[in-house]
C-alpha cells in the first residue's frame, strides 16, 4: 500500500497535520493497517520535495504544520485513482519459491509438501470465514480486508491443486527440443 497516495487522498478533505493524517488513516481503515507517525512525516517530506503538497497556514496559531494538496498533487492523485493497480511480475512469494525449490530436490516429497501447505491454507480459510460471519455485510475496511485475504488464500489453494496436476518434467527434454 502506497503511503504517498494514502496521504494525498486524505488531504482531499482539507489541510491536516501529520498527526491528523495518521489519525484519519487509522479511522478510515478501522485500524486494519498500522501507520506510524514517522512513516507519515517521512512521506510528507518527500511529498513536499516533489511539490505534491504545500504547507498551509495553521488556524488558531497552532505550532503544528498543516499540509494541503498542491495542484500537482491533485493531478498525481487523479492519475492514481484512474490507474488500475497491478501486481508486479517480480513480486517474490515464499510459497512459490518453496514449491519451485522442492521440484528440484528429489529427496523432497512434493505431494506431501503440497498437502501440508493446502491443509494449512484451508485451516486459515476456515478461521477467516468463521470470523467473517460475525461482521456486518457492508463495505467496512475490516470486511473488505478480510474478504481480500479469503480470496487470495482460495487462489493459493487452487494454485497448489494446479501444481499437483502438472506432470513432472521429462529430464531428457530441454526447451529447444520440446517444440
Amino acid at each position: 500500500m502506497s503511503i504517498r497516495f494514502i496521504l494525498l487522498a486524505l488531504l482531499l478533505d482539507g489541510p491536516r497535520s501529520a498527526s491528523q493524517l495518521q489519525n484519519a488513516f487509522s479511522t478510515t481503515t478501522e485500524g486494519v493497517w498500522p501507520l506510524t507517525i514517522s512513516q507519515v512525516t517521512q512521506t510528507l517530506g518527500r511529498l513536499l520535495r516533489d511539490d505534491l503538497i504545500e504547507t498551509a497556514s495553521s488556524p488558531g496559531g497552532d505550532h503544528f504544520a498543516t499540509y494541503r494538496l498542491s495542484s500537482s498533487g491533485r493531478k498525481e492523485l487523479n492519475t492514481w485513482w484512474n490507474t488500475p493497480v497491478r501486481s508486479p511480475a517480480t513480486e517474490g512469494d515464499e510459497l512459490v519459491g518453496k514449491v519451485i525449490l522442492a521440484t528440484t530436490h528429489p529427496e523432497i516429497n512434493l505431494i506431501v509438501l503440497l498437502d501440508q501447505q493446502r491443509e494449512a491454507l484451508i485451516d486459515e480459510l476456515r478461521e477467516l470465514n468463521q470470523w467473517s460471519r460475525g461482521l456486518a455485510a457492508s463495505r467496512t475496511a475490516e470486511r473488505l480486508n478480510l474478504e481480500h485475504r479469503i480470496f487470495l488464500l482460495e487462489a493459493r489453494v487452487r494454485w497448489l491443486d494446479r501444481v499437483e496436476s502438472l506432470a513432472d518434467p521429462d529430464p531428457t527434454l530441454t526447451p529447444e527440443n520440446e517444440r
